[in-house]
């Protein structure tokens, strides 16, 4: 077994006490983000749909293109929904980056 010296040992505690103040933060982060999917639900939203919505969002567009043809497939395929019914021409058009760039250009 190695050895720690004193300035290691050291070192080893900073980054163990930064990574467990982060790890609080953290979780009052998910707190907040929890209380905030529970507003909107109190007004009608739904929080499922809502973090489809945020996934889709952090998203390429050339992704979400791709992930909604697939799921037309599958849907079609199992019989959800008639082959041709939805197509990707009814996604909004999407400028190639995200709202959060455009907001903080």
């Amino acid at each position: 077994m190695q050895i720690i010296n004193n300035s290691s040992a050291n070192q080893l505690r900073l980054f163990i006490e930064k990574i467990e103040r982060l790890e609080e933060e953290k979780s009052e982060l998910m707190e907040n983000i929890r209380e905030v999917f529970s507003e909107a639900k109190a007004v009608g939203f739904d929080p499922k749909v809502m973090k489809q919505l945020i996934k889709l969002r952090k998203m390429k567009h050339e992704e979400a293109v791709e992930q909604e043809e697939l799921l037309d497939i599958y849907r079609a395929a199992l019989g959800m929904i008639p082959s041709g019914q939805f197509t990707t021409d009814d996604l909004p058009p999407h400028t190639g980056e995200s709202d959060n760039d455009a907001e903080a250009a």
